[in-house]
């Protein structure tokens, strides 16, 4: 719809009316995180919510009602009992009516709509109006505070062309190599026995739960191929690696782009997994092993897989329950790295799936640790 539908002779009347029942509408959310079982609080803010859509309606401004259209959605999921209105949902939704506040703004001041893309986070809030569960919900909830927070409110791949994917055959040639050179890694260090399967585990999970997801292949080859590098260095390297601005450091720091430059000698069109490799050891904040032939931001498949790898330093070895408390204990260093490692979605993903990861990793640890036993008698 055009700006030129809207009648703006009843604009000031709509925001003003609309001005009365926002704070009112946060009230009731705030309050419902206390009693969500409050069908009383759950009508009002849910009329409130009603009557601001009603009124866009009343001046004709169609996308502002269709956003709130959505958000309804999340308020009826709520009178239905299917979630309750946790504090990552109520401010989910107060925070996603600041974005209706800012478009009604913009259109009084230049009567027309702002130009600002906001797909992604509609189609977040659709995915909390559908959540099935709680968990669900507030999963849905946490990624929907992520894109508020993104200046391009979770729009994906702003102003970069898409990677083309690789054939199929190519993809098939790199996994099968890779799994050869990533075993021979485990036979030269034996603490890295099954270490990719743990971290191919982890990182598809975590690739699940991201704001962007990744293609799976390229993440897989990527954890497979991530460190084969190391194959040309030294054993100190794998048993002791060296501090950065040590004399050992520039020779370790060559283990990624060599190990990229390896796997597209393999299959030149991987270069997603190369990416990957090349920036697994780089930070958010640009510290760590920098990818200079890179110019765009870091890919979020080297935050995983840099997540993955952190992981393992911390249950390799392990079994049972201390297994779970070195995957729990990495939450804590993940959590850490807020700002300077890892990014929030990132950090909101682990989050997510640590502790039902964390049991069930643990559980098979001993499982495989009780079957070697017996095997051993």
């Amino acid at each position: 719809m055009h700006a030129a539908d809207v009648d703006f002779s009843l604009l000031p009347e709509v925001m003003a009316e609309v001005q009365e029942h926002l704070p009112e509408l946060e009230r009731d959310l705030h309050h419902l995180v206390q009693t969500p079982d409050s069908a009383e609080l759950l009508a009002s803010a849910f009329r409130h919510m009603h009557t601001i859509k009603g009124d866009f309606g009343y001046c004709r401004a169609t996308p502002i009602i269709e956003f709130i259209h959505h958000l309804e959605g999340v308020l009826q999921s709520m009178r239905n009992r299917v979630f309750q209105c946790s504090a990552l949902v109520a401010e989910a939704l107060i925070q996603s009516m600041d974005q209706v506040s800012t478009m009604m703004e913009s259109l009084a001041q230049t009567r027309q709509f702002d130009a600002k893309p906001r797909g992604a986070l509609t189609g977040l809030i659709q995915q909390l109006a559908q959540a099935q569960n709680q968990q669900e919900a507030d999963q849905a909830a946490r990624y929907i505070l992520l894109a508020e927070h993104d200046v391009n409110l979770g729009e994906a791949g702003q102003g970069d062309s898409a990677v083309p994917l690789p054939s199929a055959e190519s993809v098939a040639r790199a996994l099968a190599l890779g799994e050869l050179l990533s075993d021979a890694l485990g036979v030269r260090f034996p603490r890295w026995r099954g270490r990719a399967a743990r971290q191919r585990e982890l990182i598809l999970e975590l690739n699940q739960q991201y704001l962007h997801p990744s293609h799976a292949d390229a993440l897989i080859i990527a954890v497979y191929w991530h460190d084969v590098g190391l194959l040309a260095g030294p054993d100190s390297f794998m048993h002791n690696p060296p501090a950065p601005k040590t004399a050992a450091w520039p020779a370790y720091a060559e283990h990624p782009e060599r190990a990229a430059t390896w796997l597209l000698a393999v299959s030149p069109d991987c270069t997603e997994a190369a990416q990957i490799i090349r920036q697994h050891h780089q930070w958010v904040s640009g510290a760590g092993i920098p990818a200079a032939v890179y110019k765009t931001s870091l890919h979020q498949g080297a935050l995983m897989l840099g997540c993955a790898d952190l992981m393992f330093d911390r249950v390799a070895g392990l079994q049972g329950e201390d297994y779970q408390r070195g995957v729990l204990r990495t939450l804590f260093d993940v959590s850490a790295g807020f700002e300077t490692r890892f990014d929030a979605a990132l950090i909101s993903a682990f989050e997510s799936i640590v502790h039902g990861f964390a049991a069930r990793a643990g559980a098979a640890a001993s499982e495989q640790s009780g079957s070697v036993f017996h095997q051993s008698r």
